[in-house]
């Protein structure tokens, strides 16, 4: 097989992380893998991780273009996807987050038949969503509310590699030493993409709560970059000079973030950032947005397994729950060890590589051998094209009352 992974943008994040362990893992297998990405001005990281890791690159400059209303593809990416699958002869796109997806299908799809898989890691699969090919979602809340309007989809939560994601290869005192951070401090680790949709609000808690924490042997250390990086670093300031002391420090995003994640001695985070550091046996406090904060241990863990790391509160946005979450670890050494290793046992028994990658391997299979032909395809792409019209064109309140009403 030829395959063909989309990822919806080539910056470093959880979404993309995952993609190309996968396809990495699925070319061990004996498949032709290539990574298709899309840039406004410079190619970002991912193009540099997947040429190290051995997968070719089709990287497209495509000037700044988002999904409108009533607008259900952006013809750019559509036609940059079709010569990119001609080019690689691919047998199969593999679509990551529905943006991508429908470039796929209103591309190489509509256009030459090629199979398209998609993978969701938000929390929400739109309706308007092609109704056919092969579907992953990351959380099993998510998999029974799609299974109410299309066929049911395939259950793969973020997959870890376990091989590399472990404290026994991975050394964290080099990372501690390049930051200045002594031996006896206690780090509170956060690795993340900064953005303002769902990351940077756990994280600027995150430093609130260390404010009112006050304890001199904590450090915070935030490892990642994006649109929301000036605004964390400028409470990262604000706070540090109130405690007097560099309590917080940012290291900007690292192509291979593993070193932050040994160095921890605590662990925030949420989706995949979260599984890996408890792959490195760390204790983990989950972040969310809306001031969602809640420590991932035996008697939550049934929380996380049904909706993913991951959480939405009630809006209260007060750092002193997050603050004594992570203060019941801080001091307790023993609860640390004892939850840092109960989590490294849970990623190797559920979220490993080796079993997503054959999952996904069944479903390639699937999409392979279901092939709509030329008048299908026509039908879906005019439904989905009139389905996302009128969504776009409802208030958001009308649509939230909708989706209420379908369940």
């Amino acid at each position: 097989m030829r395959l063909l992974v989309g990822l919806h943008h080539l910056e470093l994040g959880g979404s993309q992380l995952n993609a190309l362990d996968l396809a990495v893992s699925v070319r061990n297998q004996g498949h032709e893998v290539a990574i298709f990405g899309n840039y406004r001005d410079e190619p970002g990281p991912m193009v540099a991780l997947a040429r190290k890791a051995g997968l070719p690159v089709i990287a497209v400059r495509h000037r700044a273009e988002r999904l409108g209303r009533t607008v259900p593809v952006r013809p750019g990416l559509s036609r940059a996807l079709t010569r990119a699958v001609r080019e690689f002869r691919a047998d199969l796109v593999h679509a990551y987050e529905y943006s991508v997806a429908l470039d796929a299908f209103y591309g190489p799809h509509l256009r030459l038949g090629t199979p398209v898989v998609t993978t969701v890691y938000g929390m929400r699969v739109p309706r308007w969503m092609p109704r056919y090919g092969g579907l992953v979602v990351g959380t099993a809340q998510l998999e029974a509310e799609v299974a109410a309007f299309r066929p049911r989809p395939t259950l793969i939560e973020p997959p870890v590699n376990t091989d590399v994601d472990d404290p026994a290869v991975v050394d964290g005192l080099p990372f501690r030493a390049r930051h200045g951070i002594g031996p006896d401090e206690i780090v509170i680790g956060v690795v993340s993409r900064l953005e303002p949709d769902m990351k940077a609000e756990g994280v600027l808690r995150a430093i609130r709560a260390l404010r009112l924490l006050d304890d001199e042997r904590l450090r915070l250390v935030v490892t990642g970059g994006g649109p929301s990086y000036p605004e964390v670093a400028a409470e990262a300031e604000r706070v540090n000079a109130a405690l007097r002391r560099p309590a917080v420090v940012l290291t900007g995003p690292m192509d291979d973030p593993r070193g932050a994640y040994a160095a921890a001695d605590i662990a925030l985070g949420m989706g995949g950032s979260a599984l890996r550091a408890m792959a490195f046996a760390r204790p983990l406090v989950v972040l969310g947005i809306r001031g969602f904060s809640r420590t991932c241990a035996p008697e939550t863990i049934d929380y996380f397994l049904r909706w993913g790391f991951y959480g939405i509160a009630d809006g209260d946005l007060d750092p002193a729950p997050l603050a004594a979450q992570i203060g019941e670890l801080v001091g307790d050494r023993r609860l640390r060890v004892e939850r840092g290793d109960w989590g490294r046992r849970l990623v190797l028994s559920r979220f490993s590589l080796k079993a997503a990658t054959q999952t996904l391997d069944e479903v390639y299979a699937e999409a392979l051998r279901h092939r709509p032909g030329s008048g299908a395809r026509l039908r879906e792409g005019l439904r989905v094209a009139g389905h996302k019209g009128v969504a776009d064109l409802l208030p958001t309140a009308a649509r939230q009352r909708i989706r209420r009403m379908l369940g």
